[in-house]
């Protein structure tokens, strides 16, 4: 389970940002539902105030960890300093797996890993891996006399892996298991091909269920969808959906391209909900009510909170321009960001002062009125 994260001198943050999912004792048992995280966050904020940047630090977090020994020798990391700032970039992300709390900090630039640490943290918090440049400094998680030869810019978490280190695939798993819709220019549009989403489907009548009956629940022309093919001429079978819709005389199908934007949305999205909850993952999806009504968002969110459906503690990180859903998910669960001189900052809404967001009140009444910020200059 993901903890915190944040970076500095990334993207439009030049200080330290920090998201930060974990509770205290002030939040209510129904909303820590004894575990002390929160399994879905709200990003809030202006166009271009960071929130975006925000998810790409925790994108990149995940393609270093995970991805970085695929890169080619030469191949520069994903890094955008603040206004190409000549000084390092600082990343970290806090993470529970079982019983026990790791630390990740990495340091880097375009051209190379300048250090990386794991501390472990059972009954005390001890450093497990350290890394600089590329020699293996220390390392008491596993066989040191396993000969592993760290390139530049590659994690030591993905080059273990490599190595089929096993003590090292936990963790490798945290960091794959994330799933997102950002990339290193912003967020993906179009973030999964439909022939191969709809062969994903084709092969696996569970995931395919789940989402027909959900885009059928938000969707009442839909009656049903099926999942047909051919194959081309180059000898490839095209997967695509066929959706059918009741009308005044009797019932028709439409492909694909013929549905609504939002029938489209759901038809991707309810895949990578479905991968994410069986998987323990963690969804990050930038402006993620695009096309959707505002009324479906809080059901949708509400997936990850009902612990009969996500079982395995799978989380959510979402960006959004619906203010409504403010009220939805609280001030505990809720971070604003704003820019000032081109820096970004957030803060999480318990974080202001206990006078001005009440829990008996609404907060998206503040937040139009400009009361807690976040809100564009117009």
């Amino acid at each position: 389970m993901l903890l915190r994260f944040g970076a500095r001198n990334f993207c439009s943050f030049k200080d330290w940002m920090e998201i930060d999912l974990t509770f205290n004792s002030k939040v209510s048992k129904e909303l820590r539902s004894g575990e002390g995280y929160a399994r879905v966050m709200c990003l809030k904020g202006a166009n271009s105030s960071g929130k975006t940047s925000a998810l790409k630090v925790l994108a990149f977090l995940s393609s270093v960890g995970a991805h970085s020994f695929n890169l080619k020798p030469d191949e520069e990391l994903a890094i955008d300093t603040f206004f190409d700032c000549k000084e390092q970039s600082e990343f970290f992300v806090d993470f529970r797996i079982g019983q026990i709390e790791y630390s990740y900090e990495l340091t880097a630039t375009t051209k190379s890993i300048v250090s990386e640490k794991l501390f472990k943290k059972d009954k005390r918090k001890t450093l497990v891996l350290y890394r600089n440049g590329t020699k293996i400094e220390k390392n008491t998680l596993f066989d040191p006399k396993k000969d592993v030869t760290v390139r530049g810019n590659a994690s030591l978490i993905s080059t273990a892996k490599q190595y089929e280190i096993p003590e090292i695939d936990d963790i490798y798993s945290f960091f794959n298991k994330i799933t997102t819709n950002v990339c290193y220019v912003g967020m993906r549009h179009e973030l999964m091909d439909y022939n191969v989403l709809s062969a994903l489907y084709s092969e696996s009548e569970d995931v395919f269920n789940f989402a027909k009956s959900k885009i059928i629940q938000f969707d009442p022309g839909i009656s049903d969808i099926r999942i047909s093919s051919y194959t081309n001429d180059k000898n490839e079978k095209i997967y695509f959906p066929i959706f059918t819709h009741g009308h005044t005389n009797g019932s028709g199908t439409l492909l694909h391209h013929a549905q609504s934007s939002g029938t489209k949305a759901l038809y991707l999205y309810f895949f990578l909900f479905f991968v994410t909850l069986k998987s323990g993952g963690i969804l990050i999806l930038d402006e993620f009510d695009i096309n959707l009504h505002q009324d479906i968002l809080p059901h949708l969110v509400s997936m990850f909170d009902d612990q009969n459906i996500n079982d395995k503690g799978a989380q959510l990180i979402f960006s959004t321009h619906n203010t409504d859903v403010i009220d939805f998910m609280g001030k505990y669960r809720t971070y604003l960001f704003n820019k000032e001189n081109g820096a970004s900052y957030c803060y999480r809404l318990d974080e202001l002062p206990a006078n001005l967001i009440r829990n008996d009140r609404p907060i998206s009444a503040l937040y139009k009125a400009g009361k807690i910020g976040g809100v564009p200059k117009v």
